[in-house]
């Protein structure tokens, strides 16, 4: 099936599986964040490469999704629609608590973390006002990329062959720079191999070469049910071979665990959409799940607001268990992304896209 002309397919898995993504994002905070939360350190430890999963997500569902007669402004407008709203809101959010919290601002980094460019910053700027929001830096950045490499793998005949390769290449350049890095300047590695978006790239590039591939006819010889087997065996090995399981996790750079969460998450992904060709059904298609998933960019950018904002609770009500506190608080954390997706993401989404289609006629989405 030529990539020019497939019909685009509702992929229900992959919405149901963007909330286990953000969910172990939230679990790794909740280690981070809660004092009392080392305990989770084996389960939490490398929930950072949820992130991993999303940006070669990312390049997948754009690449599937894409439609030809689509402009290139019109693309980049429904980005910014689906995108920035609500990180401006979230980043409010941000600096009413700590104003309220008496914490020190980066003021000097608002123009960045505004314009989605912070993840550009070395240091701790890059993390400014709400931290997750690094990860949208990126994928701005990889909107911006998107028509012309779209453009350049779209003429390749062999897309899992690039996707091989752009996966080598970046393992090998990775590793190469870190060893480097951690020779003469250690304070940078997790700027250059973790934030910084021309590195990540590639797992973008790597999603956008996987959708080629099945809209051209390649099916995974696996179900989901293997690839998540597979994931979760390496997430342990992993875990335990670096000393999570003891609650002293070895300093690790944050790529190592995303190098190696890579092929994993890309076998879930590529397995999820194979089984919606198919017309599968499962409980990460299920409604419950297909709405989770909606919430899912908002509790991903609402998370750590709510656990910074609770996690004092911890001291004044110390009679409860850290536990139940940190169970109650991502209850929160979904309950209000919940909130946020319908009656103030979606709906404004849908206001700005109505807008462009106004003034212009475009009726493609992206």
């Amino acid at each position: 099936m030529d990539s020019t002309t497939a019909k685009p397919v509702n992929l229900r898995s992959l919405t149901g599986l963007r909330f286990y993504a953000a969910f172990i994002v939230v679990i790794y905070h909740v280690w981070r964040i809660y004092d009392g939360a080392a305990w989770i350190g084996p389960l939490a430890g490398y929930g950072y490469t949820g992130v991993t999963f999303f940006f070669i997500l990312s390049g997948f569902v754009l690449c599937w999704s894409h439609k030809p007669g689509i402009t290139t402004g019109a693309f980049y407008w429904h980005r910014f629609a689906r995108v920035w709203p609500l990180h401006a809101l979230t980043t409010l959010f941000a600096i009413i608590l700590g104003l309220a919290a008496g914490t020190t601002l980066s003021w000097k980094s608002l123009p960045f973390v505004l314009t989605l460019t912070h993840a550009w910053l070395p240091g701790e700027d890059r993390f400014a006002f709400n931290g997750p929001s690094w990860s949208l830096s990126n994928e701005m950045f990889f909107y911006a990329l998107f028509p012309l490499i779209f453009l350049l793998l779209a003429k390749q005949g062999k897309p899992l062959v690039w996707a091989g390769v752009t996966f080598t290449a970046t393992a090998l350049v990775g590793l190469a720079a870190m060893g480097v890095i951690l020779r003469y300047s250690p304070g940078n590695i997790g700027f250059a191999l973790y934030t910084m978006p021309a590195f990540r790239l590639a797992e973008f590039i790597m999603g956008i070469c996987l959708a080629l591939a099945m809209q051209r006819g390649w099916r995974p010889r696996f179900g989901l049910h293997h690839a998540v087997a597979a994931a979760i065996t390496v997430y342990a090995l992993l875990a335990v071979t670096t000393g999570l399981h003891s609650g002293n996790p070895l300093e690790l750079p944050n790529f190592v665990g995303n190098l190696v969460m890579g092929v994993p998450f890309a076998m879930i992904i590529t397995a999820g959409a194979a089984g919606d060709l198919r017309g599968n059904g499962g409980l990460v298609r299920s409604p419950l799940m297909l709405k989770l998933g909606s919430w899912s960019f908002a509790l991903y950018l609402i998370h750590e607001l709510v656990l910074r904002a609770t996690e004092p609770l911890a001291d004044t009500l110390s009679a409860v268990p850290t536990v139940l506190l940190a169970i109650a608080a991502v209850a929160l954390s979904i309950l209000i992304a919940g909130g946020l997706y319908n009656y103030f993401e979606r709906p404004v989404e849908k206001q700005l896209r109505a807008r462009l289609k106004n003034r212009s006629g475009v009726t493609q989405s992206a």
